[in-house]
């Protein structure tokens, strides 16, 4: 009777405390720490009747609604000390087909030059908000912290792994307010990346001492080997766990934009210089110095590309034959398709601060999602191979006051790789 009468008094503290905040997902117990969702800004005054803490976050200094019901019950509240384990897990799993979004900011003030929390959000294709993952803002075991510089729009670029299984992105390992971390030399401030696996899991035990500047973006072809795209020296190759060096491939451009793999071939983008815009980084996938990046065919050497997708449209073409990429100057889509051997134009569509940007093939049909910091966007291109691109973009979500979107991904998925919009192997163009 007196667990019975504890276990009513609990569920009745629960529900006001559900009323006061709005909550739906409670936060779990993960390996070495709890762990806690992200809420919205719209519950600032009921939260704050709380005492929750300055990032929104459900728990005040290691208190959580679920440690307060554990505690209730007379059941032990401290935190596991399972080392086994310094995975940081969310309560939900990812969903595949489902988008993910690189956003900078918890809502409490304006963005600035600062070390600022960052958050994974999951949104469905028709741009409902499924979940806010945040990433560390506190080293937990061998995690280390992974923020970002809050107005630096050219970082937080990540990708989902080659194989599907995994989300890879990068950050600063500097807690929130301090003061520009990309300015900070990578020996003080660690370069860190993330991954994330379907299942929500968060790993940030990767921390690179030597890339300079800015994190601009990470991708991989299956969660261990990893590519980092710094804004100072150059593509850089490192592997999953290190705490140290990455090797850097290329001196061709040191400056670059977001890393990308299609069909097995590294890509990046840049905007430095006038020999390449977007471009092959060696051949397949480099690990070692002395690479070159090579302009693809045709592509023009002006502008400033962002985010790009390929695709795979035409059977009489070899390999990939359409290309779609986020062009920041002059604000557009564009569409490329290989012809005889060179990437020719079919036109743009405009949007205004575009460069996050993923797609997916149906059929004949590219369904593409781009963010401009403000907003998520989409559009569906049902033209084809080396036809002119129409129609225009529909927003499918803003971001919240005091927040930026930068890049964006498909989930990843669980057990076998989900295959790739391109499956058609490419040889280098």
């Amino acid at each position: 009777m007196k667990k019975f009468g504890r276990l009513s008094c609990c569920l009745a503290l629960l529900s006001a405390l559900l009323y006061l905040t709005g909550i739906s997902n409670f936060p779990v117990i993960a390996g070495s720490s709890y762990t806690t969702h992200s809420l919205p800004n719209d519950i600032d005054a009921r939260s704050n009747k709380l005492g929750l803490n300055a990032n929104n976050n459900v728990g005040l200094a290691g208190f959580t609604f679920l440690g307060l019901i554990r505690g209730f019950l007379g059941m032990n509240t401290s935190p596991s000390s399972n080392s086994s384990n310094d995975n940081i897990s969310p309560s939900a799993a990812l969903t595949p087909g489902n988008l993910v979004i690189y956003r900078v900011g918890d809502g409490a003030a304006s963005l600035t030059s600062i070390a600022t929390a960052v958050f994974i959000d999951e949104y469905t294709p028709a741009g409902v908000l499924v979940q806010s993952i945040p990433m560390p803002t506190a080293s937990n075991g061998a995690n280390n912290i992974l923020t970002a510089s809050g107005s630096s729009t050219s970082e937080g670029f990540l990708a989902r792994s080659a194989d599907g299984a995994y989300i890879v992105l990068g950050g600063y390992n500097k807690a929130p307010g301090g003061t520009a971390p990309n300015s900070d030399t990578p020996a003080a401030t660690n370069r860190v990346v993330g991954r994330v696996n379907a299942a929500g899991t968060i790993d940030t035990t990767t921390a690179l001492n030597d890339p300079t500047g800015n994190i601009r973006g990470v991708t991989s072809s299956n969660g261990n080997d990893l590519w980092i795209a710094s804004s100072s020296n150059g593509i850089r190759y490192a592997t999953f766990g290190i705490a140290g060096a990455s090797t850097q491939l290329s001196t061709t451009v040191t400056n670059l934009r977001v890393p990308s793999i299609f069909s097995g071939q590294l890509y990046v983008s840049d905007s430095s210089g006038t020999t390449v815009r977007l471009g092959t980084v060696g051949t397949g996938l480099p690990t070692t110095s002395g690479q070159t990046i090579t302009n693809l065919p045709g592509f023009p050497v002006v502008g400033a590309p962002y985010g790009y997708f390929f695709a795979d449209l035409d059977s009489g073409v070899a390999g990939n034959d359409t290309l779609y990429v986020a062009d920041d100057t002059p604000g557009t889509i564009n569409k490329y398709s290989l012809v005889a051997g060179n990437w020719t134009s079919n036109g743009s569509v405009s949007l205004t601060s575009v460069r996050g940007l993923t797609g997916v093939v149906n059929g004949s049909n590219v369904i593409l999602y781009v963010t401009n910091g403000t907003s998520l966007q989409t559009l569906t291109d049902n033209t084809g191979y080396n036809a002119t691109i129409i129609g225009s973009v529909s927003s499918l979500a803003t971001a919240p006051t005091n927040t930026a979107f930068r890049g964006l991904a498909l989930a990843p998925t669980s057990g076998s790789p989900a295959p790739t919009p391109t499956p058609t192997p490419t040889p280098t163009p």
